[in-house]
């Protein structure tokens, strides 16, 4: 097939952002089932805190300044209890957290006191009220304590406890469904003949996607046989959000997963001007979706990275909002009609290509750092020129 039936990378990812816009469902959970997943809206807190101004350590508050000498009050003022009238002529031991009396704004910590027991002595240069916590000092009420699309780790689950949010609204994890293709396809730990081959792309896609908000499925390995494929899909559309096939994709007519796709599924593009990673296919079986990509383990590779990611990533709308500027520290001739993907190693600040060539050779990726992005319209990589460079995640 000519490149120029295909469409470009960027178009490509306009259709993708088209369909994620209405692909997400949310529902509402008790915080503590929301640990890594993502927030379906901002979350703002309802609260000042502190509430009140409290002490910020142990010690001694009172109400002035001026007398060098104060009887020390016999009660304790300590965190969750507000006593109503205080002595103005004495001074409270104060315990960390504790709300401040109204009247009382002066404060001596604990290590810096001078007492009998019975009486504070106050030297005004040991008097530090930097050490009382003011109203809101921590966070003020109307913050914004989690925005849409931030994945929910330990420390905001602490944040939002910490201001009474017991449930939030979250994006519901997608349900995927994994699947390969191919007669010569074996599972990895079976004993396989000489001229098949282990199912590589299926473990580099579930790791992947580990990544994400998702749920996946390994729904095994699909011959090549057209009622096969016919009842496959037939049985799992329906159950999953999105589901992914490698192997059932290429330029060649004898691929039966593309012959399905294009009779059965609304196809929203097929085939994508990049290199490696062309003959993918995205389509549409009602409310669920389906990601065909092509066997070979570095192309299934590009596409996850900057096709499928970005469909299943709410926060990501283009594959350079991770990405890195970096000088090529080689020259290379391209095809000018084709996004084209260097395995490349970093050294210096600069990129060099890896020696290896072919979409095949899965050990030339696991061997570099990333992958050099060069664009449609250029033609020429020159040694010092600056490009996009996309770091591989270990």
């Amino acid at each position: 097939m000519k490149t120029h039936n295909l469409i470009s990378l960027k178009k490509a990812i306009d259709l993708i952002n088209i369909e994620k816009k209405k692909f997400f469902k949310k529902s509402k959970i008790n915080i503590s089932k929301s640990l890594n997943m993502i927030a379906a809206e901002n979350v703002i807190s309802p609260i000042n805190l502190p509430s009140l101004d409290c002490a910020g350590l142990d010690g001694y508050i009172f109400n002035q300044s001026k007398n060098l000498k104060l009887p020390i009050s016999k009660i304790t003022i300590t965190p969750g209890k507000l006593i109503k009238r205080y002595n103005t002529k004495y001074a409270y031991r104060i315990n960390t957290g504790a709300t401040l009396p109204k009247n009382f704004s002066n404060f001596i910590s604990i290590e810096n006191s001078i007492t009998d027991n019975n009486y504070l002595f106050i030297k005004e240069s040991k008097i530090s009220n930097k050490d009382i916590k003011r109203k809101g000092e921590d966070l003020k009420k109307g913050k914004i304590l989690l925005k849409k699309n931030d994945k929910i780790d330990f420390l905001k689950l602490s944040l939002l406890s910490s201001v009474g949010i017991s449930t939030i609204k979250v994006l519901s994890p997608l349900k995927l469904g994994i699947v390969s293709n191919g007669n010569e396809l074996v599972k990895v730990g079976k004993i396989k003949k000489k001229e098949e081959v282990y199912d590589s792309n299926k473990l580099q896609i579930i790791n992947y996607l580990k990544n994400f908000n998702v749920l996946s499925h390994d729904l095994g390995i699909l011959k090549d046989n057209e009622k096969q494929i016919d009842n496959f899909y037939k049985k799992n559309i329906k159950k999953f959000d999105l589901i992914i096939s490698s192997g059932g994709s290429s330029f060649s007519s004898g691929d039966l997963i593309s012959s399905f796709l294009e009779k059965k599924t609304k196809i929203i593009f097929k085939y994508v001007r990049i290199q490696p990673g062309r003959p993918v296919i995205f389509s549409k079986y009602k409310s669920s979706y389906v990601f065909s990509l092509p066997g070979n383990p570095l192309a299934v590779l590009v596409n996850l990275i900057f096709l499928v990611s970005l469909f299943i990533d709410p926060k990501t709308s283009n594959s350079k909002s991770f990405s890195q500027k970096i000088k090529s520290a080689f020259n290379d001739t391209k095809k000018e009609n084709i996004t084209k993907f260097y395995r490349v190693n970093i050294k210096n600040d600069k990129a060099y290509t890896h020696n290896s060539k072919g979409s095949a050779k899965l050990i030339s990726a696991s061997e570099s750092d990333g992958l050099l992005f060069v664009n449609e319209n250029v033609k020429q990589i020159k040694k010092g020129n600056i490009y996009e460079f996309f770091k591989f995640e270990t």
